[in-house]
């Protein structure tokens, strides 16, 4: 892997460790306060633009937005969309539930599914730490399905959180690991210390962003009393928990995740109200078919 990153698997091992134990303590902090919800999916968009660049397509977080969101029902979301639909499922396993390996496995393409080997259980009852266990997991994968990066990376960043017992995966491996990683795996290369450095890195940017989303979400919850209208609360959850909002399907005719009916023009009125407030904002520039997220 490219940059500065630690030489040794010494210098490695212990600067993902240091980077995970930091993450660990502010995901527990309850004075911080994390929406774990909105962490997850918006650390899926970011994973899926990471993928989708390694397989050399060009969109953007914008546009992967778009094709997730605004596909009509029962159409192909594209490649796009369905990169982001991959990382937002993987992210939502819970591993506390005893099948969440069939959890996983379902994710799967079909040709990796046929062949499910029990890769979690050999390789990760031996010795070593969570990243050089997911690291294993994530280079036979590839060796075996060389041109399933995704789905690989999806896989090693779920035993990562399981060895770290976490309820829920975090997009880790997946945000910075290159090209040369998986030309190294195919050619029978260690890449233990490109794993740790890239999750060393991973885990210093998720925290970085759990502060900053902690802090975003404090400001919205306390608009809350301000808004006057029926929903509101519900409404403030679902902002909380979702990267971006389409009014026209997450708010109206009732709020996702709940029975609070609401109007289109409620729907609009509530987004623009949001905006003016400074906790929302319009994602992406156009007078139709508008995306609000946290500002």
């Amino acid at each position: 892997m490219g940059g500065s990153g630690a030489e040794t698997p010494e210098m490695a091992g212990f600067a993902s460790g240091s980077a995970l134990a930091l993450l660990h303590v502010a995901l527990a902090d309850r004075n911080i306060n994390v929406p774990f919800e909105l962490l997850r999916n918006r650390l899926a968009l970011r994973a899926a633009a990471h993928c989708l660049k390694l397989e050399d397509r060009g969109q953007t977080e914008a546009d992967i937005r778009d094709a997730y969101l605004l596909t009509a029902p029962g159409d192909t979301m594209g490649p796009s969309g369905d990169m982001l639909a991959l990382w937002r499922a993987g992210s939502a396993i819970s591993l506390k539930l005893a099948n969440w390996q069939e959890r996983l496995r379902s994710l799967l393409p079909e040709d990796m599914q046929e062949q499910w080997p029990d890769w979690v259980d050999l390789l990760t009852e031996g010795p070593g730490n969570p990243v050089a266990h997911a690291c294993l997991v994530l280079s036979a994968i590839i060796r075996d399905f060389p041109r399933q990066e995704a789905a690989a990376l999806v896989c090693a960043d779920t035993v990562l959180a399981r060895g770290l017992g976490w309820e829920r995966p975090l997009p880790l491996f997946g945000l910075h690991l290159n090209r040369r990683v998986f030309r190294d795996i195919a050619d029978g290369t260690d890449v233990q210390i490109a794993c740790h450095n890239a999750v060393a890195r991973a885990a210093q940017d998720v925290v970085r962003l759990v502060h900053d989303l902690a802090r975003r979400a404090a400001h919205f919850r306390a608009i809350e009393p301000k808004l006057r209208t029926k929903g509101s609360q519900d409404a403030v959850r679902l902002f909380l928990s979702e990267d971006a909002v389409l009014p026209s399907t997450m708010l109206s005719p009732t709020i996702r995740g709940s029975n609070t009916a609401m109007t289109p023009r409620s729907a609009r009125r509530l987004c623009e109200r949001l905006v003016e407030l400074g906790v929302a904002k319009e994602l992406t520039g156009r007078a139709s078919f508008r995306l609000y997220g946290v500002a």
